[in-house]
């Protein structure tokens, strides 16, 4: 049962009715029912009950009126007294009256849709058996069920339909139930009139006492520090103190606001009280004030109160403005206050945008400086101002909320002193909690009175929102959030208490559920969709804290479950219980009336191989999912679910033949069994011969969105099926994909070009793709401009298509272009146009022979003069073509990436084809044999490639070539080259420019004294050498000479040979990478010596055994280290020396056995105070972690993989800030000690928040 104090608090909170309760929609349905076909004369008894139909719809006018002006007057009085239980229980009547007003308009919309279906079955069925034109039904016939034995066999389930006198009985149960509340609210406004008078001649405050809740009183805070130490804030309160002292640049603005952000109970008030009572802030200001604005903003009342905190020291206080109530006067005064002075302002509490108004009464001061510190939960009160300086706080980490828990609990007892059992069920408590201070404390405060091990597992198995204390600490400050959300975003998140604490959702799943219910509205003047809306919708609530993005539900789930107590039923079953044992089995459970009202039914149950027939009894129903059930097939009678707009399913063997009937589906997901991958929003519909999969069972579904991928197009026979499915009608398709697979020789090619010719899709389609077309004709929906909004078309192994028509160019929105497998293509060109293809960025020829017609490389051409080609293609890829002819090179100016990968077709065309590229950043070859030609030609022209920020060369012949026009580059900046020929450094050495260069497979010649890279900061070596010749090694103009002076990341991989590098001289390096290159081994860990900027180790293959600690301890900055392959190393003893180490990961050390020891840790104090990350994988000889891991004050994630032989945790335990623990293909025996409930080893690490074991 629910405590008395948190009854309080929900009922101090109106349970939220469905949006804009009022008949509008209801009554537009009822005027399109009743505008369709008159009766005839002769049914005078039709007419009659139409009349009684337009007499309810105008009593329903009447009361739309008295709703609008009861919703309004429920929050007025409610917001005076929130525990009033009148109008409490008036607001749940309008909440009921609200369902029934949704379930009539959905009865009326229902009956529609059937309509739609029967009309358009009817006409199909015509059209085939060529009969005569059908007459157009009328709606008086219909409605009364006068329907044909035609029309009743072409339904897909039992008549649903309402009869008139059904529509007539509910409306006026609906006007009753209005009027009765209008009732009660009228005799309810009447005695709030008589409080008030009460309360204005001062007899007595009706609303005193402990129902007292009057607008301008809320919580209350003051700058005094209410605690004594502030648990796990030590970084914000140095941030905070930071952003307040810093000098504001901006000219001409002496005002900056600086903000704390986070959800209710996080200590944001104790943060802020923390750093205005500090000395640094006190020596700071010359003033300082602390205002508590609260949930009801008055402007006058805050200038007020700033004025009198700024005056406590003035002699005479009683000035004029002490009881004015012109707020000019008030501001001048506080100008005068503040004039010349570094003020600090704190607005703590704050729930309106309205608090700047403030900062214009602020500017006009003469002052040095004003910080104006806001506190609040809702991101959008700071608006534009929420920018850099602003701290959003999030939950206490595992160590800090323990250490709050034991000060709260323990106060002055020494924790020791209690046993162990009662720590570990503490800690199991504080998990639950989530890092809130205040949850902390107030739960701490209830553990305090009884510090027994039976109350306190009382308090761990019960619900934080059913326990039977005094929660009002917790829900009022969460509830306070809730009750200034707009009521549609109230309904949305109390409908989240539906799901299981903790539990994983998906955002568009969520917002799906919210439509279903009827929580998003679409507002006829935008564009935006009711997707669109409910992500905005989620988005706020996310941004005010109610879903937390790594743990969906926790305080805020009691919260939701609070507020929706006595709305929703949540089925709780047993472990192993199925579904299918539930209320006499799924059948029964559709057949109850207490479902047939639902609008949303989510299935999870491996076991269920069939789906009962009752499923037509859900005609509310929006959205199912079955995905996760093992049904093959389902009824035909979910095709009368003629509202179902999203449904979820496993693929099916087969499809109920009428399933073209759910004509409002707009998502339809197949879960893949293949890859058991979700296809979110998009449906891969697989066409067959067998199991209703025909193409035409998409025909009547033009509400379909997002992503269509329809597969198997060689199992359709002729074109006339095809024009069934209808694809031009489906304007919600974004994205279409057409795939023919296992294409075979008796699919005729003429077959298959009818086929895509009857595959017109919506002029508003994004995105075409064509898979293994065998066709080479072009369908005549491309060859006109009827794709006008079409951004993107791939082509994909339709190897026979002949050509693409020049229409394809005059597509004003195509930004990519894809060819890919087709053995010869032609792109035509109109040379009449003045521009082509002009909006494409991305072009891609993959694995084709591809002709330009009417182009041509010279020019002289006409069509060159006349017609501007590609004037935006920004990318072009050649990725082994044969052939690529006629493309303009001297055209494409704007190209910004040029890759080129294995063409011959190419061969001859560069490197002419780069001259007129002169936007050009980024340019790749691959597997090109270049002919040195003209190169003297080439350099005379001046500079090649004036932009050229970046090049990749690889496996190309005459390196030497391309090189030397590498040379002439002056911007070059990043330099790959891999399996070429040898290269000079002397001569990279003159790209001065240059911040990369990656060399693999590569011989590097060096010759003389060598060069410097003066800009180099990365340099990596893949399998590749670099030896000094033609001078001795101990030269020592050589071991002085640094290549690399700013040289910060180096990477070094399967390299045998490197004498160049100079270890001492690489006093820059950051990071260093060295994998399998034994040259390393002799110079290592010696070389490391020195390198007091190094962040990042990373060492693989080496054959190193330990590591000095002398050598370590120069390794000032080192923060990252991983260890891996290193056959030899048996021990780390020696790092304990990097003071500065927070990751450290080893892997697969075969012969690691050894730590450093717990002596030489006592020894030296505090050990690794930054380390908070541990990761061992595969060093299968390592018996034990180190002792010494609950000396690490920040360790946060520890990983043990693939280690046998730890049968055990450490003895000294885990430290209490641990957050994650992963122990996989480990000892069997720790895994499954670790997960019972109750040992040793699971009260160790039962306090961390996620634990995997594998």
């Amino acid at each position: 049962m629910v405590s008395a104090s948190l009854s309080g608090i929900a009922g101090a909170i109106l349970a939220p009715i469905l949006p804009q309760l009022a008949l509008d929609k209801l009554l537009k349905a009822l005027v399109k029912y009743l505008s369709g076909d008159e009766p005839s004369e002769s049914s005078s008894t039709e007419v009659d009950k139409l009349r009684q139909l337009e007499n309810e719809r105008e009593a329903l006018e009447d009361a739309n009126l008295k709703l609008k002006i009861m919703q309004s007057e429920v929050r007025k009085l409610h917001k005076r007294d929130k525990q009033n239980m009148r109008l409490i229980l008036i607001n749940n009547k309008l909440r009921d009256v609200s369902y029934e007003i949704q379930d009539l308009e959905d009865d009326l919309e229902y009956m529609e849709l059937q309509q739609k279906v029967e009309e358009i079955n009817l006409q199909d069925e015509t059209q085939m058996s060529q009969s005569r034109r059908r007459k157009r039904l009328s709606w008086f016939s219909w409605i009364t069920g006068q329907s044909s034995d035609k029309r009743r066999r072409l339904s897909s389930s039992k008549s649903l339909k309402l009869s008139t006198d059904d529509l007539v009985n509910k409306m006026r149960n609906i006007v009753k139930q209005i009027n009765c509340i209008d009732s009660e609210m009228n005799t309810e406004i009447k005695v709030d009139e008589l409080l008030k008078q009460i309360a204005l001649n001062g007899v007595y405050d009706p609303w005193g006492g402990q129902h007292q809740v009057k607008e301008n009183q809320g919580r209350v805070t003051t700058s005094s520090i209410n605690e004594r130490k502030i648990y796990g804030r030590d970084g914000d309160i140095k941030r905070l103190t930071a952003l307040l002292t810093k000098p504001i640049n901006a000219v001409g603005n002496n005002i900056s606001v600086v903000s704390i952000r986070g959800m209710g109970g996080i200590g944001k008030t104790a943060l802020a009280q923390c750093v205005f009572n500090s000395q640094e802030i006190e020596d700071y200001f010359d003033s300082k004030v602390w205002v508590c604005v609260s949930d009801n903003y008055d402007r006058f009342r805050i200038i007020k109160e700033i004025i009198d905190s700024l005056s406590i020291d003035d002699d005479n206080t009683n000035l004029a403005y002490d009881t004015t109530s012109n707020l000019d006067l008030l501001e001048t005064k506080l100008r005068k206050k503040i004039r010349g002075k570094k003020f600090l302002l704190v607005l703590d509490d704050v729930w309106s945008i309205e608090w700047q108004q403030l900062l214009g009464s602020l500017k006009s001061a003469q002052m040095e400086l004003v910080k104006v510190l806001v506190t609040c939960r809702d991101p959008k009160v700071l608006g534009s101002l929420d920018g850099i300086n602003r701290i959003v706080l999030e939950g206490l980490s595992g160590g800090e909320c323990w250490s709050l828990f034991l000060n709260c609990v323990f106060a002055d007892k020494n924790p020791d002193n209690y046993s162990k059992k009662l720590h570990d069920i503490g800690k199991q408590i504080v998990r639950k909690l989530n890092g809130s201070p205040l949850a902390v404390k107030t739960v701490g405060r209830l553990l305090g009175c009884s510090l027994t091990e039976k109350h306190w597992k009382d308090v761990l198995e019960s619900d934080l929102w059913r326990l039977e204390i005094d929660v009002n600490d917790i829900m009022s400050a969460l509830a306070l959030s809730y009750y200034h959300l707009p009521q549609h975003l109230q309904l949305c998140f109390a409908f989240c208490s539906v799901f299981p604490k903790d539990f994983k959702y998906d955002m568009n799943n969520v917002i799906d559920m919210w439509i279903a219910h009827g929580y998003i509205q679409e507002n006829g003047s935008s564009s935006k969709t009711m997707k669109d809306i409910g992500k905005e919708y989620y988005a706020e609530l996310e941004a005010m804290c109610f879903f937390e993005r790594n743990f969906p539900y926790s305080k805020m789930h009691d919260l939701a479950r609070s507020i929706s107590h006595g709305e929703t039923y949540i089925y709780e079953g047993r472990k192993d219980e199925k579904i299918s044992k539930i209320v006499g089995g799924m059948c029964a459970f559709l057949s109850h009336e207490a479902f047939k009202r639902i609008r949303v039914l989510v299935v999870f149950d491996p076991n269920m191989q069939e789906f009962p027939d009752t499923i037509a009894n859900l005609k509310y129903l929006q959205y199912l999912d079955l995905a996760k059930t093992n049904i093959k097939s389902i009824p035909e009678s979910l095709c009368g679910l003629y509202r179902l707009r999203v449904l979820k399913l496993p693929l099916l063997h087969t499809l109920p033949s009428l399933f073209h009937n759910l004509i409002n589906l707009q998502e339809w997901d197949l879960l893949q069994t293949d890859n058991k991958i979700y296809l979110r929003r998009k449906l891969v519909y697989p066409v067959k011969k067998g199991g209703n999969y025909m193409i035409t069972q998409l025909r009547n579904m033009n509400e379909l969105r997002g992503v269509l991928s329809i597969e198997g197009l060689e199992n359709i026979d002729n074109m006339k099926e095809t024009v069934k499915a209808k694809l031009k009608e489906k304007h919600h398709i974004e994205e279409l994909s057409l795939r023919w697979t296992n294409t075979v020789d008796g699919c005729k090619l003429e077959v298959q070009e009818e086929v895509l010719e009857a595959l017109q899709p919506h002029p508003d389609l994004n995105y075409l793709f064509i898979e293994g077309y065998m066709g080479s004709k072009s369908p005549s929906w491309l060859m006109t401009l009827a794709l006008r909004k079409l951004r993107e078309i791939e082509l994909n192994k339709c190897r026979n298509w002949a050509s693409l028509p020049s229409a394809l160019g005059l597509l004003p929105s195509l930004e990519k272009l894809i060819l890919v497998g087709i053995e010869n293509i032609t792109i035509e060109i109109d040379d009449s146009m003045t521009v082509m293809f002009p909006s494409l960025r991305i072009l891609v020829f993959r694995k084709a022979t591809v002709s330009f017609q009417g182009m041509s490389s010279s020019s002289s051409s006409t069509t060159v003069k006349r017609c501007k080609l590609f004037p935006c293609l920004k990318a072009l890829t050649i990725d082994e073509c044969d052939g690529l002819n006629g493309l303009p090179w001297q055209m494409l100016s704007s190209l910004d990436n040029l890759r080129i990968y294995a063409s011959p077709g190419l061969q001859s065309q560069v490197p002419g084809c780069l001259q007129s590229l002169n936007s050009l950043t980024l340019l790749e070859i691959k597997g090109l044999k270049i002919e040195n030609t003209d190169i003297v030609a080439q350099q005379q022209q001046g500079v090649l490639l004036p932009n050229l920020r970046g090049i990749e060369i690889k496996s190309c012949g005459n390196i030497a070539f391309l090189l030397a026009v590498l040379l002439h580059v002056p911007s070059l900046e990043r330099l790959s080259i891999s399996k070429c020929s040898s290269v000079s450094l002397a001569a990279l050495g003159q790209l001065s420019f240059l911040t990369y260069i990656s060399l693999e497979e590569v011989e590097v010649t060096v010759v003389d004294i060598t060069p410097v890279f003066p800009s180099l900061h990365s340099f990596e070596l893949k399998k590749a050498s670099m030896i000094i010749h033609n001078m001795p090694s101990s030269s020592v103009a050589t071991k002085n000479h640094n290549c690399f002076p700013c040289l910060k990341s180096l990477k070094i991989v399967g390299c045998d040979e490197l004498n160049v590098l100079q270890w001492p001289m690489l006093s820059a390096l950051t990071h260093l990478y060295i994998t399998n290159s034994p040259w390393v081994d002799d110079q290592f860990p010696g070389c490391l010596y020195g390198l007091s900027a190094l962040t990042q180790l990373e060492l693989t293959g080496l054959k190193v055994k330990t590591f000095p600690a002398e050598v370590m301890a120069t390794l000032h900055a080192l923060k990252y280290l991983r260890l891996e392959e290193c056959n030899e190393l048996i021990s780390v003893d020696g790092l304990q020396a990097l003071s500065c180490l927070t990751k450290l990961c080893i892997t697969k050390c075969p012969q690691f056995t050894t730590w450093w020891f717990m002596e030489q840790i006592t020894e030296q104090g505090v050990f690794h105070p930054n380390l908070f990350a541990i990761s061992i994988d595969s060093c299968e000889n390592l018996e034990s972690l180190p002792a010494w891991l609950h000396c690490l004050p920040f360790l946060k994630s520890l990983i043990i993989i693939n280690c046998p032989k730890i049968h055990s945790l450490p003895e000294g335990g885990l430290p209490s800030s641990l957050e994650l623990l992963w122990i996989k293909e480990c000892d069997f025996g720790l895994m499954e000690r670790c997960q019972q409930e109750g040992s040793p080893d699971w009260l160790m690490i039962q306090h961390i928040r996620q634990r995997t074991y594998a």
